[in-house]
């Protein structure tokens, strides 16, 4: 087992599903880096992909045992908690002596509870790929994991203890490409995309951190943005289109468009290497112009998701976005004009949120001539938002906050003055205008285009639902 120097550690990397009931098909790039950062330091890796896999936790189990682990790692993000809850304590009872730890956001931003909560060892904080490598290496040669940086767990005492800081890794083009192979890759490959097509596709990260401060966002890779090297990029999506012929590609970056050089060498290189690839990227208004829009279209760029968040502009400085509505509204339709789609994220409930400002983003919306999801403000750990809603009083047992993290189109928490029916009507009222005012505007393409898209979703259950809803959008947000 685990600490028995030059056996050499067998690893296991557990990737959990949202919940039993729930499935969420989005390929798990942080533990695909670690994995391959594993097994280039000479490990034995082996990955349970619950998501990938569509595993049920016996099944996961059995697998986990079966792959005789003397470490297991679990990823994902703090929405899996329940998951790692469930899962880490039986497997201490069923392999003896194995080492267990965790990683992610919400260990990072609350490691006591996980700690507290789950049956861990430690926990690692922040970028996992060198501390991951470190403690196997510790644990193999049996040092004292202890003393390696990045990481925190319970003393003696049973008081939270944490190592030396670890530093970001400076270079992220001396990462190795995600380990592809050790998870179901064709079964994110054939899925579904963000834009709800069908077609070969996988992501590519280009860079980490954000240098923003918006309060209901968390940012485990820092506000320093550290990027990959464009030949690195390309590189990388060349190699995708060799090995699993995708036809699609995107970024997922924070912000993809925070770096004008950079942006425009990438395109560059795209055209070259890879003509005719479409792909995407997530984008923020006050970093785009005609000239870059251009030149990412023709690179092959057909969609880009800003985030807006609200139409609103005193919201909008409550958010900390640094924009006006004005500026979101100029860069949708500048993205338009030069021929790629432009989406924006919104979210109804935060600190403050009043009718009027509800009322704002769907003007707003309207006068973009766009149609989103309304989510529901969620506050996750280690954001300005939770700290706030901490601070107030609004958060009262922490693990069952944690234990109910779901989808953000369900309402967690109510940060609001209206009553929960309340703010669930006016969100159903603002998404079913916006609905309503989009598919009318162009009535004979868009009302097929969207029977069609959800037909090939889910059959005719799918044609019933937008029945229902454009019904409730008519009806001002109530059911007739």
């Amino acid at each position: 087992m685990a600490g028995q120097k030059g056996i050499g550690l067998k690893i296991t990397l557990v990737y959990p599903r949202y919940g039993e009931d729930i499935h969420s098909l989005y390929f798990p790039f942080g533990l695909a880096y670690i994995a391959a950062s594993l097994r280039d330091a000479g490990y034995d890796v082996h990955v349970v992909d619950m998501e990938g896999d569509a595993l049920t936790s016996d099944e996961a189990l059995e697998r986990i045992v079966s792959s005789s682990p003397d470490m297991v790692a679990f990823g994902g993000m703090v929405t899996r908690y329940r998951m790692v809850k469930a899962m880490s304590g039986i497997i201490r009872s069923l392999i003896p002596g194995v080492f267990i730890c965790a990683g992610n956001t919400g260990a990072t931003t609350i490691p006591e509870l996980y700690l507290r909560g789950c049956d861990l060892d430690c926990v690692v904080l922040g970028e996992g790929e060198r501390t991951s490598v470190e403690l196997a290496e510790t644990l193999d040669s049996s040092g004292d994991w202890h003393e390696v940086p990045g990481i925190a767990w319970l003393d003696e005492d049973n008081n939270l203890a944490r190592s030396a800081p670890r530093e970001m890794i400076a270079d992220l083009d001396t990462l190795p490409w995600p380990a592809w192979d050790l998870f179901p890759v064709e079964n994110y490959i054939s899925s579904m995309d963000h834009r709800q097509k069908r077609v070969r596709h996988l992501e590519v990260v280009a860079s980490r951190g954000c240098p923003y401060n918006c309060v209901y966002c968390y940012r485990i890779y820092g506000r320093r943005v550290r990027r990959r090297s464009p030949e690195s990029i390309v590189n990388e999506i060349c190699e995708l289109v060799r090995r699993f012929d995708i036809k699609y590609t995107g970024f997922p970056d924070d912000l993809f468009t925070s770096d004008r050089k950079f942006v425009m060498r990438t395109c560059e290189l795209i055209k070259e290497k890879v003509p005719g690839m479409k792909w995407s990227c997530l984008g923020r208004v006050n970093t785009v112009d005609r000239e870059m829009l251009e030149t990412m279209k023709d690179a092959g760029c057909d969609w880009i998701s800003y985030g807006i968040e609200s139409g609103d502009d005193a919201m909008l400085k409550r958010l900390k976005r640094g924009v006006t509505s004005k500026q979101c509204l100029d860069a949708l339709k500048l993205t338009e004009s030069v021929g790629i789609h432009a989406e924006g994220s919104f979210i109804i409930g935060m600190f403050g949120e009043t009718r009027e400002s509800v009322k704002a983003t769907v003007d707003f919306c309207i006068k973009a001539d766009i149609t989103v999801p309304m989510l529901f403000v969620t506050p996750y750990p280690g954001t300005a938002i939770f700290q706030e809603a901490m601070d107030k009083g609004l958060i009262g047992d922490l693990e069952s906050f944690i234990m109910k993290m779901n989808a953000a189109d369900e309402l967690l928490i109510n940060l609001t003055d209206f009553t929960d029916q309340e703010l669930h009507e006016l969100r159903d009222w603002a998404q079913g205008t916006v609905g309503r005012s989009y598919l009318l505007r162009k009535p004979f393409k868009r009302i097929p285009a969207l029977i069609w898209k959800h037909f090939k979703l889910a059959g005719f259950k799918g044609i019933l639902h937008d029945a229902k809803a454009f019904m409730i959008s008519i009806t001002g947000g109530r059911e007739t």
